[in-house]
């Protein structure tokens, strides 16, 4: 751990909580409103049910591959408020709650990674949200990862406790608890455990304080045998399955992977470079062991960008060993500031290109457009295939309970109106046959077309 001027250590920390400033105020600028991934579901549930009865009956889904019981339990106090409290209350608990998971990460990593000063953890969280994924964990409050993140933290935090602690009873303890909060999150949890085993025996190793051989190699088979179950689990189930790739070579030309590639290959590059100056420590191969599994599940899987989400911690990681290893006492906190800067400036401009059109649809429905079309009982189309389960429900509480809202499927024919925008449910027919009836104020949101062709 490198020394740095005391003032510098104090103000660390608060630089750190401008992000849930800047995501709040976020949220009270733009208004965004309830969106359709599961919202108005989960919102009717978590109204009427309690924490666990509401883990349970989303997150316990063996048949579909699913045990997820964490990653709802923690998203429901974003529901309940929402419920109660409207949508922006919903947003702001929903963002706050995103930061806290990310502050955490970067808490029990640089632990384990030995660089947890201020800065350092300034530099992971600023790069974790500067991560271009990261922001759907926004946009989307009923995503998963989120629960991915805690549990790898969880695992984390476990290993650098073992540091400290060689009693029989607490080594085990805590790790069946971090294992049951960890391995009833999604999938994604097992592309850490390559990285957690390695931290484990890396941080045990050569330690006075360290646990025995046989202790470790049991606790390693405990977490193979729980990450094999829940692969098994997933590959098994109607809806995990479905998610399988094309086993082929077309993932090479994926720009995700190879972006990912590139991360990978320069901070390996990084490394060789500190073991021929004789400052590599093991420890520090921690991050790749992060990304490489994400980057090897392209040749398998088929891989959205919400599940990209959770590779932030392992790329942040990465910068805050860079980071720490910078030499002048005063380049580190000059590069975390600097990382800070560049993040605010990225979420400041990516945040409203999808809170501007969430916010967009409440604005449609108490548009005197809405209400004229729902007291002549019309149907209006939207090319998402789960938005008119959720569109519907918002109609009712906005007051125009007559409008129908059905998904488009394959054909735009049998509709007279259609409502899409450039990113949510977007409407890329030929606008020659539409005529613009609405149009969101807000920019990139939804507008209402009108087939001005004969409609079948």
């Amino acid at each position: 751990m490198r020394k740095f001027p005391s003032d510098t250590l104090r103000l660390f920390p608060i630089f750190i909580f401008v992000f849930p400033v800047v995501l709040v105020i976020q949220v009270f600028v733009f208004h965004p409103y309830f969106g359709n991934m599961d919202d108005s579901n989960l919102l009717i549930l978590a109204a009427n049910s309690d924490p666990i009865s509401y883990s349970h009956s989303f997150g316990w889904r063996p048949a579909s591959g699913f045990i997820q019981q964490t990653s709802m339990l923690i998203t429901w106090p974003v529901y309940a408020l929402g419920s109660a409290f409207g949508p922006t209350v919903f947003f702001v608990a929903n963002a706050l709650l995103t930061f806290f998971l990310v502050l955490i990460s970067a808490y029990a990593l640089t632990k384990v990674l030995n660089i947890s000063a201020p800065f350092t953890i300034l530099t992971f969280v600023s790069i974790a949200f500067l991560w271009p994924y990261t922001a759907d964990l926004l946009f989307f409050p009923s995503l998963q990862e989120k629960g991915v993140l805690l549990g790898a933290a969880t695992l984390f935090f476990w290993v650098h406790f073992t540091r400290t602690y060689r009693s029989s009873f607490v080594f085990w303890f805590t790790f069946l608890l971090a294992s049951s909060v960890a391995f009833a999150t999604k999938t994604h949890v097992v592309f850490f455990i390559p990285a957690i085993v390695s931290a484990l025996w890396m941080v045990n190793h050569g330690r006075r304080t360290s646990n025995s051989v046989s202790r470790l190699i049991i606790a390693t088979a405990g977490l193979l045998i729980l990450s094999s179950g829940t692969l098994w689990l997933a590959l098994s189930g109607d809806y995990s399955s479905g998610t399988q790739g094309t086993r082929d070579v077309s993932f090479l030309f994926d720009r995700r992977f190879q972006f990912l590639v590139v991360l990978a290959v320069a901070y390996s590059a990084y490394l060789v470079y500190l073991a021929v100056k004789a400052e590599f420590f093991a420890i520090d191969l921690v991050p790749l062991f992060m990304v490489l599994p994400f980057i090897a599940s392209f040749s398998v899987w088929d891989v959205r960008n919400y599940y990209l989400t959770v590779v932030s911690i392992g790329v942040a990681a990465m910068a805050a060993v860079v980071v720490a290893n910078l030499k002048s006492k005063h380049v580190g906190p000059i590069a975390a500031l600097m990382c800070l800067v560049i993040a605010v400036t990225w979420i400041s401009w990516r945040v409203p290109q999808i809170y501007q059109p969430l916010a967009s649809l409440q604005e449609f429905l108490v548009s005197t457009e809405a209400q004229q079309l729902a007291r002549q009982k019309e149907v209006v189309g939207v090319s998402c295939m789960e938005a008119p389960t959720h569109f519907n429900r918002y109609a009712v509480s906005n007051g125009v309970a007559n409008l129908e809202f059905k998904w488009t499927a394959a054909s735009l024919d049998e509709f007279e109106f259609v409502l899409g925008d450039e990113r949510l449910c977007p409407f890329n027919a030929d606008r020659a046959d539409w005529e613009l009836q609405w149009e969101s104020p807000s920019e990139g949101g939804y507008s209402l077309y009108r087939n001005i062709t004969d409609v079948n």
